[in-house]
C-alpha cells in the first residue's frame, strides 16, 4: 500500500479531459453490451414470469443501493475538489456509505416482508439484493474517488471487470442449467466480487486515515443531492414497479425487454457527463462562469450528437433487434422500443443541461424539476399502462422525459444560450433530417440511418461555426504532431549516421 504522500503525486497526474472520455467511452460501451448481453440470457432462461420477478427485484437492488449513498458522493466530489488532500474527507466519506448500507438492509427487509407475501418472490429478492447492493456500494465508493481524480482508467477496469463476471457467471448457470433463485444469488455475487476488486484497486493507490476526525462538510447542503439522486435512481426502476400493479407480470417482463435496450444505450452519452462533471465542479468553485458555461454548451453538444445517432439506429434497428436478440416470442417489444428510443437524445440533452445546474451551486432546481417529472411520471405510468397496456406505458416514460427537457431549460440561468447555441439548432437538424428520410427510405432501414446520419453531421459541420472551428484545430493538430514526430525521427537518424 502505498502512503497517502505518494498518492497525492498520483492525484496530480490527471488525465486531460479527451482521455478521461476515451476510458469512460471504451468501458461503458463494452459493459453495457456485456450487461444487456446477461439480460437477454436471462430473458431467454427465465420464462416471462421469473423474468418479470427478476425485474422487480433488480428495480429494488437499483433503489436499496441509492439508499446507501443518499447523494453523499455528490457531496464528496463537491468538498474533494476545493482540497488537496483527500485522505481526511475520503475516510468520512466511507464511513457514511458502510453506516447507510446497515441500515439500508434492516429497512429493506422490513418492508419486502410487507409487501411481498410469494415464497418465490422473496427468495428471488433475497438471493440478488443483498450481494448486489453490497457489491454496488463498493464498487461505487472507488468510482466516485477515481471519478475526482480523474483517473478514470480505474474507473474502466471496474466496469468492465463486473460486467465480465457478470456474464460469465451467467452463461456457466445456463449451461448447468442451475435454479433460478440460485441464478439470482450468483447475479448479485458477480456484483460484490467487483466491489471487491474496486477496493483493491483504492488499496493500491489511496491510504485512508481511519482514526481521522469526521469532515462535516460532507453533509451539509446534502438534502438537495438526497431528494435529486432519489429521483434519478427511481425514474427508470418506476415502469417495472408501477406496471406490476397494473398488468400481469408477463407484460411486465415484455416492458423491461423493450426498456432494456435504450436505458443501457443512453448510459453512453451519459459517459461525457461522467467526464465533464469534476471539472465543472472545479471551474464554478474558481469562479469562471464563462469557462463553466462554455463547457456545458460544448457538453450538450458532444452528448445531444452521440443521442442523435442512437436513436436513429435504434428506432430502425428495433425488429431486427429484439428478433436476434431475445427471439420471435418477444416480437410485442418492438413497438414499444421503438418509442423508447426517443428518451436517448432527450437523455442527452437532459443530462448535461442538469449537471450545469448542480455544478452552478442550483441542485434545488434540479430537485424540482425531478419532483414534477417522478409525480407526473407515476401518473401517467399508470392510467396509459391501464389504458394502452405496454406501448401506454412507453409514452409514459417518454412523457417524463419531454417533461425534464423543458423544465431544466426554464430553470437554467443561461437558457437563451443554450437554446440558441444548442437546443434550436440541433433539434433542428435532428427533426428536419429525421422526418424528411423517414418519409422518404422508412422501408430501407440502414439506408435510412445512413443518410440520416450524414444528414445531420453535415448540417452541424456547415452550420455551426464553434463546432466546425473545433475539428479543424483537432485536425490541424494531429497534422502538427505527425509531422513533429517525422521530423524528430529524421533528426535522430541522422544524429546516428553521424556518429
Amino acid at each position: 500500500m502505498y502512503c497517502f504522500k505518494s498518492s497525492e503525486k498520483q492525484v496530480n497526474k490527471k488525465n486531460s479531459i479527451i482521455r478521461n472520455i476515451i476510458h469512460l467511452f471504451y468501458s461503458t460501451i463494452l459493459a453495457n453490451i456485456l450487461n444487456a448481453t446477461t439480460l437477454i440470457l436471462l430473458a431467454n432462461f427465465f420464462n416471462s414470469k421469473n423474468y418479470g420477478i427478476f425485474s422487480v427485484a433488480l428495480a429494488l437492488a437499483m433503489i436499496m443501493n441509492y439508499f446507501t449513498d443518499l447523494g453523499v458522493s455528490n457531496t464528496f466530489l463537491r468538498e474533494g475538489s476545493k482540497k488537496e488532500s483527500l485522505s481526511n474527507t475520503f475516510s468520512s466519506y466511507i464511513k457514511i456509505r458502510v453506516v447507510c448500507l446497515l441500515l439500508a438492509i434492516i429497512v429493506f427487509s422490513v418492508g419486502i416482508h410487507t409487501f411481498y407475501q410469494e415464497l418465490q418472490i422473496l427468495y428471488m429478492m433475497y438471493s440478488l439484493l443483498i450481494p448486489m447492493v453490497i457489491g454496488l456500494m463498493m464498487q461505487g465508493i472507488g468510482i466516485t474517488y477515481f471519478q475526482l481524480t480523474e483517473r478514470m482508467q480505474f474507473i474502466a477496469s471496474i466496469k468492465i471487470f463486473s460486467a465480465i463476471l457478470l456474464i460469465v457467471s451467467i452463461t456457466l448457470c445456463m449451461v448447468l442449467k442451475v435454479d433460478v433463485r440460485l441464478t439470482a444469488f450468483l447475479y448479485g455475487f458477480s456484483y460484490f466480487i467487483a466491489g471487491l476488486y474496486s477496493l483493491y484497486l483504492l488499496q493500491k493507490n489511496v491510504k485512508v486515515k481511519w482514526k481521522s476526525p469526521f469532515q462535516n462538510q460532507l453533509v451539509a447542503n446534502l438534502s438537495p443531492f438526497l431528494i435529486s439522486g432519489l429521483f434519478i435512481m427511481l425514474t427508470p426502476q418506476l415502469g417495472p414497479l408501477v406496471l406490476e400493479k397494473t398488468l400481469p407480470l408477463t407484460l411486465v417482463g415484455l416492458f423491461a425487454v423493450a426498456y432494456r435496450i435504450p436505458s443501457a444505450l443512453y448510459q453512453v452519452p451519459g459517459v461525457i457527463a461522467g467526464a465533464f462533471f469534476p471539472l465543472l465542479f472545479k471551474t464554478y468553485n474558481q469562479g469562471k462562469l464563462e469557462e463553466h458555461t462554455r463547457l456545458t454548451i460544448l457538453q450538450m453538444k458532444i452528448m445531444s450528437y452521440i443521442g442523435i445517432c442512437m436513436t436513429i439506429s435504434l428506432f430502425y434497428l428495433a425488429g431486427f433487434l429484439v428478433t436476434i436478440l431475445f427471439g420471435d416470442e418477444w416480437a410485442s417489444a418492438v413497438q414499444p422500443l421503438k418509442i423508447l428510443s426517443f428518451i436517448i437524445v432527450l437523455q442527452g440533452f437532459n443530462i448535461a443541461i442538469a449537471d450545469g445546474l448542480t455544478t452552478r451551486g442550483l441542485q434545488n432546481r434540479r430537485t424540482i424539476v425531478q419532483f414534477i417529472t417522478i409525480t407526473i411520471g407515476v401518473m401517467s405510468l399508470y392510467y396509459l399502462s391501464v389504458s394502452y397496456a405496454v406501448v401506454g406505458a412507453a409514452f409514459a416514460v417518454l412523457a417524463m422525459e419531454i417533461v425534464s427537457f423543458v423544465g431544466y431549460i426554464l430553470t437554467h440561468p443561461t437558457r437563451n444560450m443554450i437554446l440558441t447555441k444548442v437546443i434550436l439548432p440541433y433539434g433542428s437538424y435532428f427533426s428536419i433530417s429525421f422526418i424528411l428520410l423517414h418519409y422518404l427510405l422508412s422501408k430501407y432501414p440502414f439506408m435510412a440511418i445512413l443518410t440520416t446520419f450524414i444528414s445531420v453531421s453535415a448540417m452541424i459541420y456547415l452550420f455551426d461555426k464553434s463546432t466546425r472551428a473545433l475539428i479543424k484545430g483537432f485536425i490541424k493538430k494531429k497534422k502538427q504532431q505527425e509531422i513533429s514526430h517525422v521530423t524528430n525521427g529524421r533528426q535522430r537518424e541522422d544524429e546516428n549516421n553521424a556518429h
